[in-house]
């Protein structure tokens, strides 16, 4: 896929789904911004209540505004109640999220859009994914993706429409969604991990963190940093929502690798896995 700079991303999820101050998350965003941050990654899932449905994107939407930072949002998935979302990736569905997303973040077309959790409505992936590709068609969508998949589900889309992203649960320490990420390697398609610090305490990774501490840089960044190392078409998705962690976050891309890091990364994950 062209145009996707930097691969460190920020997602909003965060910042969306409970109580939080809009001001300071939106400063925080813009500093990222300011920083070099390229991507923002939100959803119509992302709202703290069924009321203020279009919460995340729309401050993603306020805090992008006029900058060319790539934003990546989601549909067929939205919050119903305070404990409940709904899983539909109808044509209906799709092409009137879309079009929803299209005025909250008043472009004619947006960067990217992904189907979003098609793990829970595996039975319209077919149904869905060519919606999304008639929106690409008409220039209404750059980018189209989908996002909690499995390599079956991804040979089902791709033999609808050309896949331009695809973005899964996948950390430094669990590598959930290695098979995922081969077939993006072999496909060439980017591949935005999510949640990529789960479980990644000192306690888990200890290796690693004596070496963080000894050159002083946080264990998160180093994390972040061995993902990157792990794949060339592997982006992070940062659920930061602090300004510090935010700019620690997109200075693990810049951050020197050598054989002792991978050697240690490789360590953790042996005792992780053993």
């Amino acid at each position: 896929m062209t145009g996707l700079v930097g691969r460190v991303a920020l997602g909003v999820a965060g910042m969306s789904l409970g109580p939080r101050d809009r001001s300071e998350d939106l400063v925080t965003i813009r500093g990222g911004i300011a920083a070099g941050l390229a991507i923002v990654d939100t959803a119509r899932a992302y709202a703290p209540r069924a009321d203020t449905p279009l919460y995340g994107e729309e401050l993603a939407a306020e805090a992008t505004r006029g900058t060319g930072v790539i934003v990546g949002t989601k549909g067929g998935h939205s919050r119903t109640s305070a404990t409940t979302w709904d899983a539909d990736l109808s044509a209906q569905r799709i092409r009137s999220d879309v079009e929803t997303s299209l005025r909250v973040f008043g472009d004619e077309c947006l960067d990217l859009y992904y189907l979003h959790r098609v793990d829970l409505c595996e039975e319209l992936l077919e149904e869905g994914f060519s919606t999304l590709a008639s929106l690409r068609d008409e220039g209404k969508v750059a980018r189209i993706g989908l996002s909690n998949v499995t390599v079956a589900t991804l040979e089902r889309a791709a033999a609808v429409a050309g896949i331009d992203a695809v973005q899964n649960l996948h950390s430094a320490l669990g590598r959930e969604s290695a098979e995922v990420l081969a077939w993006c390697e072999a496909n060439d398609v980017p591949f935005f991990a999510y949640s990529p610090l789960r479980n990644s305490g000192a306690d888990t990774a200890p290796q690693l963190a004596a070496i963080a501490e000894s050159r002083g840089v946080s264990l998160q960044r180093l994390h972040l940093r061995a993902l990157l190392a792990s794949s060339p078409v592997l982006w992070v998705v940062s659920g930061a929502t602090r300004r510090l962690t935010v700019l620690d976050s997109l200075a693990a891309e810049s951050e020197p690798w050598d054989e002792v890091l991978q050697d240690a990364y490789t360590a953790d994950l042996a005792r992780r896995f053993r």
